[in-house]
């Protein structure tokens, strides 16, 4: 054994053991290897920094930003939002639902954002239909890491194995060649989390979910823990089409509407004449067992607390707090005065002065400075308000992340991802500049300021692939990828086959602990080199690591999005590894099986 394989194999364990351990952050980690591989002489100055300007680079960074485009323009948030429309109240159509449409996108845009966004609307419809959230986070994320592989730019270890493949061999995979295996893996996934990985799941208590769900820092702090509630109108509801005044919450009762949210716009509740439609957000005062009465006679869903805003918000609507600074020209006047609400379309719930809240009467006191108001309203109306000199914010809301008057575009950023697609599948364009031509087209039509194109870019996977790179190359030029490569022929028989089923074992093994740009890198060229030993097809080894290292759902730091919802569902390392088992061993036979078909031997 050589001192370059020696030297090699003692960077590659040491990365091994940094991204499991956690030592060092899994962002640094990267940044050593350039420097490990140059003192070492492995890689030369002028190959160090290659990985950047490798076409999975450019194509992963540029669809950062076509993915931001599609964000910005609500086209995201529009399908998430239309996930109920599949469902029905058993339990089986919402998993369906909630792995089915994610799991196609998945295909198209980034695996992150896709989870991202899909799931506030999963946590809703658990919430909605009393199903633990804990059994659907995760066939959720599983759905969407094996509907990455529909087509070639669903995940980035896709595009960094293409690029290794094509430098190698000087030709690479097809925009859709992952096709038929994508959707393979996929309804494995949907299939397995409908009839049996469901089942695996903590059942969980969705009545205790649903109240952490509603409790909120500013809830508690105003002390409205038990006196302020949402509740949706139901799509059954014999509420809908009733006035407030034929509601008789006050009369019948004793409870307040404070505010009325429809389709992002907040209706005026003085009006005792509205008539409320299906979908209405009713932000009510009372009591807890007075709400819950009327909920149930009225058809109403009791969601609990409105949230300040969160990562994952369950509604439309949200709590915002403002304060009165000094010299401010609403100072003396109360908020009925100024037409607080006719002008900014958020209702004061509350007031905060002398150390202690004040509940009620709020329209009518007049603000002092240093009064804390806590406001409640839709999120298209907290997000654009703007406090001017009259107040400043205490808890701001998040950006919004599609602004309405940006839904128009919605259309055309479709349809720039549509010739994205079209040129890389019918190769007009290579893929890495069709990416860039349709991030420039983001810019060039106003779904996203120049700005915007640094913003939307998640530099640490840049890094990853970049400074991973060279460590392929490392392994090659050194021949330690030849040597592993010749140890998978000794233990496999010298059979393609077996050596498929190892290879693929091995990725799914490694992509737990590491992530799968990395699995890839390592991986990549010891397939190739036994492939080339055997004289076989290098595509059938290569999608070996492709399909493997997408199974990253056995520990909960196989891939970001895996450790994303490990609090939101409450996941121990055991419930993991309880759901994960069973589907890896599917598609390792899924592999097997199907691999040679598509990529004969």
């Amino acid at each position: 054994m050589s001192i370059d394989i020696i030297q090699v194999s003692l960077i590659l364990a040491a990365v091994i053991v940094l991204f499991i351990t956690g030592w060092i952050r899994m962002d640094i980690v990267p940044l050593l290897i350039p420097f490990a591989l140059f003192v070492t002489g492995l890689v030369t100055a002028r190959e160090i920094f290659t990985g950047f300007s490798s076409s999975a680079v450019i194509t992963v960074a540029a669809l950062f930003v076509i993915t931001r485009g599609l964000v910005r323009s609500g086209v995201v948030n529009r399908a998430a939002d239309n996930l109920n429309r599949l469902t029905g109240r058993s339990n089986r159509r919402l998993i369906l639902a909630g792995t089915l449409l994610p799991g196609v996108v998945a295909g198209f845009i980034i695996v992150t954002a896709t989870v991202l966004f899909f799931i506030p609307t999963v946590m809703r419809m658990a919430l909605q239909f009393k199903i633990s959230r804990a059994r659907m986070l995760l066939p959720l994320v599983v759905s969407c890491l094996l509907g990455a592989n529909l087509t070639l730019i669903g995940a980035s270890h896709n595009l960094v194995t293409n690029s290794l493949l094509q430098d190698e061999l000087g030709y690479g995979f097809t925009f859709f060649e992952f096709t038929p295996l994508g959707i393979i893996l996929l309804l494995l996934a949907v299939l397995y989390s409908l009839l049996l990985g469901w089942r695996l799941l903590p059942a969980g208590d969705p009545d205790k979910e649903r109240q952490e769900a509603g409790r909120t820092d500013l809830v508690e702090t105003y002390g409205l823990a038990d006196r302020l509630w949402e509740l949706w109108v139901g799509e059954d509801s014999p509420a809908a089409g009733k006035t407030i005044r034929q509601l008789g919450l006050g009369e019948r009762y004793g409870l307040f509407v404070a505010a009325v949210v429809r389709a992002e716009e907040q209706m005026p509740a003085e009006g005792k004449e509205l008539k409320i439609g299906s979908g209405d957000i009713l932000l009510v005062l009372g009591r807890k067992e007075k709400v819950d009465d009327f909920a149930r006679g009225e058809g109403f869903f009791v969601a609990g607390h409105p949230r300040e805003q969160k990562k994952f918000p369950l509604s439309t609507a949200e709590l915002v707090e403002l304060v009165v600074p000094p010299r401010s020209e609403v100072i003396g006047k109360t908020l009925t005065e100024i037409n607080f609400r006719e002008n900014t379309g958020l209702s004061g719930i509350a007031l905060w002065r002398d150390g202690k809240p004040r509940r009620t009467g709020i329209g009518n006191i007049p603000l002092r400075e240093g009064d804390g108001l806590l406001l409640f309203g839709d999120r298209k109306n907290t997000r654009g308000f703007e406090p001017h000199k009259s107040f400043r914010w205490l808890h701001p809301p998040r950006r919004d992340e599609a602004p309405p008057e940006l839904r128009p575009y919605g259309p055309l950023a479709v349809l720039i991802l549509v010739l994205v697609i079209l040129s890389a599948a019918l190769g007009w364009l290579p893929i890495e500049i069709a990416a860039v031509t349709g991030a420039a087209a983001m810019v060039l039509t106003g779904i996203l300021q120049p700005k915007e194109i640094y913003e939307s870019v998640e530099w640490r996977a840049i890094i990853l692939i970049g400074c991973l790179y060279p460590l392929g190359l490392a392994l090659n030029n050194s021949g330690a990828s030849a040597l592993l490569a010749g140890q998978l022929l000794i233990l496999g028989s010298h059979n393609p086959l077996a050596i498929l089923a190892i290879i693929a074992v091995i990725c799914l093994l490694l992509t737990q602990p590491l992530h799968n740009v990395a699995v890839a890198v390592i991986m990549t060229p010891v397939a190739l080199n036994a492939a080339q030993a055997l004289a076989v097809n290098p595509k059938t080894f290569v999608m070996a690591v492709i399909l493997g290292a997408s199974a990253a759902f056995i520990m909960p730091t196989g891939h970001p999005v895996t450790m994303l919802i490990q609090r939101h569902g409450g996941y121990t390392a055991r419930d993991y590894l309880k759901f994960g088992a069973g589907l890896a061993l599917l598609v390792l036979l899924a592999v097997i099986l199907f691999v040679p078909l598509v990529w004969p031997f």
